[in-house]
């Protein structure tokens, strides 16, 4: 069997592997397999999608195509936040997204150009604007959210946000290191803030 297909192969049965187990002992659901249907962009999330970690994300129109997220997640270790690879990862120390979150979900990857010089999946953050659509599929169904800040903080001013981590239900942030338009560093967070849209 070839690298790529052996790949493929052991990602599929991580991924299923990942379905049926608990997200964590305090999720009220156990997510379990169902198909998950792509809303258009400018539509609302319809109906009662319970709470469960998100497995891909959208941008629309046009800015981020549906992108698988890290299964694994992410937990924030003494105050930092570094995803495994390059994909966007949930934050498994926020909110589970749903219709009946009670508060903030957090979505974060990198930003830079890759060694084969494409720009990875967060670094469409760059172009979001407010009013834009994001829409996150999850194993109970889909939700849509309408952007409603894009902003930077300085690194050394994040912890002093504390606006950014407080309880918001429907709340979804998305955050990255910010970078110059030719995939450079700066010393500032990019940080898109959207809420549920029904």
């Amino acid at each position: 069997m070839g690298k790529p297909l052996a790949a493929i192969v052991l990602g599929v049965l991580l991924i299923g592997t990942w379905f049926a187990q608990p997200i964590s002992s305090t999720s009220a659901l156990t997510p379990r397999r169902a198909a998950v249907q792509y809303t258009p962009p400018g539509m609302v999330t319809e109906g009662v999608v319970p709470q469960a970690a998100p497995t891909w994300i959208a941008i629309e129109p046009g800015v981020l195509a549906r992108t698988m997220l890290d299964p694994a997640g992410v937990r924030a270790v003494n105050g930092v936040v570094v995803p495994a690879d390059n994909r966007p990862v949930f934050r498994t120390d926020s909110n589970e997204p749903g219709t009946d979150s009670p508060g903030t979900s957090f979505i974060v990857g990198h930003n830079y150009v890759d060694q084969s010089g494409e720009f990875i999946p967060f670094s469409a953050l760059e172009k979001v604007a407010v009013g834009q659509s994001i829409v996150l599929g999850t194993p109970n169904g889909t939700l849509v959210y309408a952007v409603r800040q894009v902003i930077r903080v300085p690194k050394t001013q994040l912890d002093a946000r504390t606006d950014l981590v407080e309880n918001v239900p429907g709340r979804l942030i998305l955050a990255t290191c910010d970078t110059t338009a030719d995939g450079r560093d700066t010393t500032d967070n990019l940080v898109v803030i959207a809420a549920l849209a029904t």
